[in-house]
């Protein structure tokens, strides 16, 4: 049995998490995940975007959410899976292999990183994050989900990559090297929030992920175990908030506690008028987002893909009554909470889809090709993920 340290930190605009987990590998059992520590620091109310804090005021909540989870887990995080919330972009870029009835191979298909057209995303302020190669065609006519393996005489490869903000990417790597801890590799929340709630079959015949969180509600499309598309819908919980706090005239952090005991209430459980009238602000609220979740998904062209399965995660998903909006305005498709799948711990934590996109750092982790090594802890080199991607690239 090998044991294998694995430590995910989760940036949102309401709060950072740190979880901490053992890799177990039992033999004839396969590997699973077991939490072993987890630190959570909440941001105020009236935080938008974590990365608009001076970097001294970001690192100290950073900090508050590992020394917490340190302190559970006895354990010292020394690199660390990290997220990014927001400033995400898709740029989808066609890779043409001209071949002779030649077989497919996996350096064929990754000769793509090699190319102008992925190097020049290295620029102008911007890095990729993920390279997903969503579809293949080949000789011009037909698409297959895999093509090594064939011989082909064209190969047509169209890759979703998702780049994000060098500026914000960097203030993480200061912020990182002063706790001394190394980034094993960025990844987009968009992308994390799916790969912990998604059964294998799931994953594979398509799902669409809503996160609802505290600024955007995220809609991610998963298909052939790939992120073929995620769109933003700048509405969140907090909106709700505000639009209470408003028109209710109270304080944010007051219509903030009132919108949470909203979420599972209905006027004949509600305690004055006050009350009931802060619940057709938060009606109204609601149904204008799940309005607007409905025309983005229906206008996307990837839906079509994905809609048999909706998974709801994030913050807004501890609202029964915002789910409950979502399943009538989507119909007869089937809509369910996201939570954590293949983990073992404390269950409070592990089935809270709000923590989704956290545990999935950790998932991303333990399944991705770039994984924690017994050596790395002998090494007191600091490596980003462009590090990482870097080597990786330069060595194919």
């Amino acid at each position: 049995m090998s044991r294998t340290i694995i430590t995910g930190i989760d940036i949102r605009p309401d709060r950072v998490v740190c979880l901490i987990a053992h890799e177990l590998e039992i033999v004839n059992q396969g590997t699973f995940l077991q939490l072993i520590g987890h630190g959570i620091a909440e941001f105020p109310i009236e935080c938008t975007d974590p990365f608009e804090y001076p970097e001294e005021e970001l690192e100290k909540y950073i900090r508050q959410s590992i020394d917490k989870a340190e302190i559970e887990s006895n354990v010292s995080v020394k690199d660390a899976y990290i997220s990014i919330y927001n400033h995400n972009d898709s740029i989808y870029i066609d890779q043409e292999i001209e071949l002779d009835n030649e077989v497919v191979t996996n350096k064929m298909t990754n000769s793509f990183f090699k190319q102008r057209e992925f190097k020049s995303l290295y620029s102008d302020g911007k890095e990729p994050l993920h390279s997903f190669p969503i579809s293949h065609r080949i000789n011009n006519l037909k698409s297959v989900s895999d093509p090594i393996g064939m011989r082909v005489n064209n190969l047509r490869t169209r890759w979703h990559i998702i780049i994000s903000d060098s500026d914000r990417l960097n203030k993480l790597r200061d912020i990182f090297e002063n706790l001394q801890v190394s980034v094993r590799q960025f990844i987009a929340s968009a992308y994390t929030s799916s790969i912990s709630t998604l059964s294998e079959e799931e994953s594979s015949h398509g799902s669409s992920v809503i996160d609802i969180g505290k600024n955007y509600t995220f809609i991610s499309y998963i298909f052939d175990n790939n992120l073929i598309a995620f769109q933003k819908i700048p509405i969140g919980t907090l909106h709700i908030s505000k639009d209470i706090s408003h028109v209710m005239n109270i304080e944010l952090h007051e219509a903030d506690a009132l919108r949470k005991k909203l979420n599972m209430s209905n006027e004949e459980n509600l305690d004055d008028q006050f009350e009931i009238d802060s619940l057709k602000v938060f009606n109204s609220r609601c149904e204008e987002l799940v309005e607007l979740i409905q025309k983005v998904t229906r206008h996307s062209k990837y839906f079509y893909l994905v809609d048999k399965n909706i998974i709801i995660t994030g913050k807004g998903s501890k609202s029964a009554k915002l789910i409950n909006k979502i399943k009538n305005q989507l119909g007869s498709k089937k809509v369910r909470l996201g939570v954590a799948q293949k983990f073992n711990g404390l269950k409070t934590i592990i089935s809270n889809p709000s923590l989704s996109s956290s545990f999935g750092l950790l998932t991303y982790a333990a399944d991705h090709d770039l994984q924690v090594d017994e050596n790395h802890d002998q090494s007191n080199q600091k490596k980003s993920f462009f590090s990482y991607i870097y080597n990786f690239f330069a060595s194919i």
